[in-house]
């Protein structure tokens, strides 16, 4: 503690005599931040009801400057939102004393001590040619900030069960949400039935009555399951809860960037254009086999699944699904 006031006292006596350098983003990529947050608003509003009650640091960089906010996903508007600016050096400072290399990323961060939000901006996403033709990149990454905000809100419930597996079975800091993917993806049983399952479950999402729909998403359950019973075992047995978890954690969050997508009031993007470059895109198992589970209980149980897995947590989306498909048609 005494070296922290020494280090701030010394600090202040720069500050007096030699000014810190300023800087600023762009024009444009401050609109974006501005507007990703208003969405963050909107979504909270009208879609999922879904708000950040703790504290919540918001990190945003370009290539030489960092603006930082302790409000702005809990302020009401944009002009009640805070900001402080700094230059950087290549290396971002994080509010965990962490440091992070400049580039493209987009993460949120939470424990009891402290939660945050990093993000670059959607110039540095434009110059290492990341793009999403479709949809427009600056709808895309304002997806991204919905789907990692929510996983804040769902911290205190599916973080919390995550924490304690990792904890009762020594896993490592990198086991993430695509743990099991990276760990499986060579195995070509595993990877085709995730493949499967995955497609089983887009197609009763699309399935032309309810009927169907049930059938194939019952299918894709019992496959689901039937992996999880042959490759989950032993030391591994604690792998089939932590994958409905993060296909529960990264489902959810999918859903939420989704709907703001294609609301009308949001990114405006018609259902089988963002179902294609956003819902069914990218290569990462979780992410699209768990926002599949959710659509699929769109389609079956109406909003009564998102009080679980957007607020209290009691289920995962596989669980209820089975609960969804065990009542009478």
């Amino acid at each position: 503690m005494r070296f922290l006031i020494i280090a701030a006292a010394l600090s202040v006596s720069a500050c007096a005599t030699t000014p810190p350098p300023s800087c600023d983003l762009s024009a444009e990529d401050r609109a974006w931040i501005d507007a990703s947050l208003d969405a963050w608003r909107f979504s909270a509003r009208e879609i999922t009801g879904v708000s950040v009650v703790r504290p919540l640091e918001a990190v945003f960089f370009d290539d030489d400057c960092v603006i930082q906010s302790a409000n702005a996903f809990t302020a009401d508007n944009a002009a009640d939102v805070i900001w402080s600016t700094v230059p950087h050096n290549g290396e971002v400072s994080l509010p965990d004393g962490g440091t992070l290399p400049t580039g493209v990323t987009s993460f949120a961060s939470a424990d009891e001590a402290r939660a945050f939000f990093v993000m670059s901006t959607p110039s540095v996403w434009r110059a290492a040619g990341v793009g999403n033709d479709a949809l427009g990149l600056e709808v895309m990454m304002t997806g991204v900030l919905l789907h990692e905000g929510t996983h804040v809100a769902q911290s205190a419930t599916y973080g919390a069960r995550i924490t304690a597996i990792i904890a009762a079975n020594n896993l490592p800091d990198s086991f993430d949400d695509d743990a099991i993917q990276r760990r499986f993806e060579e195995n070509t049983d595993f990877a085709a039935s995730v493949e499967r399952e995955t497609e089983l479950l887009f197609e009763a999402v699309a399935a032309p009555d309810q009927t169907a729909a049930r059938r194939l998403a019952r299918e894709a359950l019992e496959m689901m399951r039937a992996r999880q019973a042959r490759w989950f075992v032993g030391p591994d047995a604690h792998l089939a809860e932590a994958e409905n978890i993060w296909l529960t954690f990264e489902g959810s969050g999918q859903w939420v960037a989704y709907q703001w997508i294609v609301h009308p009031s949001g990114g405006g993007v018609d259902v089988p254009v963002a179902t294609a470059n956003f819902a069914r895109r990218g290569r990462w198992w979780s992410q699209k086999e768990g926002i599949a589970l959710a659509l699929v209980l769109d389609r079956f149980g109406g909003n009564e699944w998102r009080r679980h897995a957007l607020a209290d947590g009691q289920l995962t989306l596989a669980e209820m699904l089975d609960a969804a498909l065990s009542r009478p048609e």
